[in-house]
């Protein structure tokens, strides 16, 4: 297994593990210290305090600020939507409220843009995350602060020695917080850091990992070397405690091994950078389908983790092939979807549409100096082995028009429509015809047209038919009457492209319209009246469970199974989504062709299919989690 994270133990770690057995000094001491000046120096920082982990640094970093400002309990801390949990959870556990903010699409941090409409009168501080070895987009966001007069905590737990603009992280807020954890660039086992240029805040930081004590007294060297009246001031002191505090400490065995760690930083940073570098190259050619990291202009990138977003559908099948060939994932930090979060803070993922994107279609795999030459093309090849096997185009688009050419006005009302195709986004045409006419196929043909010719076929038959026959993802359904209006399809490709999986061109929703005349006053009734029970029944909120009008992913197409070979169909297809949970949404649209009453007469025997379908749904169990899994992975 290529793992997300490494370790090897130098010769110079040894030398200092030894050290520190002989010694017997395993308290706090000269390696811990010497390490914490070594790294603060690195970041451009005056002090370092080397605590148990990153979570640790960062719940110090907020109570260090809380009590020297004097916040309450209650006040605000606004933290992004994709972070590792431990950042929203120190807020809590300082008696404060998370207030999450958006993504970047391209960076997965904090969003700048988005930041001041969630800040009110009790937000008191901002925790931009340096994710993967990237540092956030910092001026901005630094503005944003001064000018609404909150503070910042700089979570670097997974990005060292990396500078933003020639500026170090964790020098550029209030307080830096750094992870030296398992996995991470620095690894010491457990372990943490703190970074500020604050002689206040250091000091607090420094008394509050050793249970709140007096800062005269932290360290057993503390009272060396002190003259009469200074130890009568230490032994008055040494068991004083001043403030709230934990016991965050670590041994000098940590600090020995985070010493060695970092006397080899650079070679270590530099081979990070070359695997970054050399996966984004060679995994560009994949681009269509997968979304690689970036380097943000005018800043370094340490590369802990190579982050990769599939386009267009969900990661797990991707994730899977990788993990059967040896290849370790993890999910890009999901935070907005964790179940206690949810119960406690009444989360909408919804309301992070960036956010929800990277919990569906976000993981990383490692990017680490210890992955070799031979390891790194082998993981390239991996990918290539997978998306050579796939046999659906994740970006590409198909239109596919539903035809019973019977009439000489048809082929007129035709030619306009495919004229005013051009120029659109489209990979794909498919015109699938009922006609008996032997004349139907050299019509299509002579203007170029795919076609899809049974005589007498049922739309249901020929939609199936023509989806199999396509390789593209996004497929949009119309019919070849004229009622559809086209501009329509460019609003449902992009809702194709943003992840939708059914979209449909609802008549009935605020902004639609349908266009005929009313000589039945039961005009659409069944449409709404069986719109509605879905919508009861699953607890949705569409408007129009029916119309032929309608976009929709080729692999929620294999999960539905559908098995209605008529009209009834569009029926079946929106009923299964919403049973099934896909993600549906809906487009305004205007229907402009009056319906003849032998259609209204078809359409509204046609309940008793729709009834006969909700009656099988109702009673059929519904699927277990582990099919609905199995049929996602079989669809993609």
């Amino acid at each position: 297994m290529i793992g997300v994270g490494t370790y090897k133990i130098s010769k110079n770690t040894k030398k200092y593990l030894n050290s520190v057995i002989e010694t017997g000094r395993l308290s706090y001491g000269p390696f811990t210290q010497k390490f914490e000046s070594k790294f603060a120096f690195a970041h451009d920082c005056r002090f370092a305090t080397m605590t148990n982990s990153g979570t640790s640094s960062l719940l110090l970093a907020l109570q260090a600020l809380k009590t020297k400002y004097g916040w309450s309990d209650g006040d605000e801390v606004i933290v992004p939507a994709v972070t590792f949990i431990a950042t929203s959870n120190i807020v809590l556990q300082c008696n404060m409220v998370p207030v999450f903010v958006d993504v970047d699409p391209h960076f997965y941090e904090l969003d700048p843009t988005k930041i001041e409409e969630k800040i009110t009168e009790k937000t008191r501080c901002v925790i931009p995350v340096h994710l993967f070895g990237s540092p956030c987009d910092m001026d901005p966001i630094l503005d944003i602060a001064k000018i609404n007069k909150l503070r910042v905590i700089e979570d670097s737990c997974e990005t060292m020695f990396v500078k933003y603009k020639g500026r170090s992280v964790g020098s550029l807020g209030d307080v830096g917080c750094f992870s030296t954890y398992v996995a991470h660039i620095l690894t010491t086992g457990v372990g943490g850091l703190n970074t500020t240029n604050d002689t206040d805040l250091a000091v607090r930081i420094r008394s509050m990992m050793n249970h709140g004590r007096d800062s005269i007294y932290i360290s057993i060297d503390d009272d060396k070397d002190k003259t009469d009246d200074e130890m009568k001031m230490i032994i008055k002191k040494r068991f004083s405690f001043v403030q709230m505090g934990h016991s965050f400490r670590v041994t000098e065995m940590e600090g020995a091994v985070g010493l060695a760690e970092f006397e080899n930083h650079d070679e270590m940073m530099k081979k990070r950078w070359d695997n970054g570098q050399f996966f984004i190259e060679k995994l560009e050619s994949f681009s269509d389908y997968i979304q690689l990291p970036q380097v943000r202009p005018d800043c370094g990138h340490s590369f802990m983790m190579f982050p990769i977003v599939v386009k267009n559908e969900s990661k797990e099948k991707l994730v899977e092939y990788l993990e059967k060939n040896g290849i370790e994932t993890r999910d890009m930090l999901p935070l907005t979807n964790q179940p206690y979060y949810k119960e406690l803070l009444d989360i909408k993922e919804d309301d992070y549409p960036v956010a929800k994107w990277i919990n569906e279609s976000g993981f990383y795999i490692g990017s680490h100096q210890g992955i070799s030459d031979i390891e790194r093309e082998y993981i390239v090849e991996t990918f290539g082995d997978y998306f050579s096997k796939k046999s659906i185009r994740v970006d590409k688009s198909c239109l596919i028009i539903l035809s019973k050419l019977d009439e000489l006005e048809d082929s007129v009302i035709f030619s306009g429509l495919w004229d005013s195709l051009s120029g659109r986004s489209l990979d794909d045409v498919i015109v699938a015809d009922a006609s008996t006419h032997a004349r139907v196929e050299n019509f299509f043909q002579d203007l170029g047209v795919n076609v899809i010719h049974r005589p007498g076929a049922q739309k249901g038959e020929l939609l199936l038919q023509a989806v199999e026959s396509t390789d593209c993802e996004n497929i949009i359904v119309m019919g070849i009457d004229g009622t559809e209006v086209i501009d329509d399809i460019d609003k449902i490709l992009i809702k194709l492209r943003q992840g939708t999986e059914l979209v449909i061109a609802s008549r009935f929703m605020m902004g639609g319209e349908r266009d005929i005349l009313r000589p039945y006053s039961f005009h659409s009734v069944g449409n709404r009246f069986f719109t509605g029970i879905l919508n009861v029944l699953y607890g949705r909120n569409i408007t129009d469970c029916n119309n032929i009008f309608r976009g929709f992913k080729k692999h929620a197409i294999h999960k539905m199974s559908l098995v209605e070979k008529g009209y009834s169909i569009m029926f079946e297809m929106t009923l299964k989504s919403v049973k099934y949970g896909l993600k549906v949404s809906e487009i305004p649209t205007r229907e402009r062709r009056e319906l003849i009453r032998r259609k209204k007469q078809n359409r509204f025997l046609s309940a008793i299919k729709f009834t006969t379908m909700i009656l099988k749904n109702i009673l059929k169990p519904e699927l277990s989690k582990k099919r609905k899994k199995e049929m996602a992975y079989e669809a993609q």
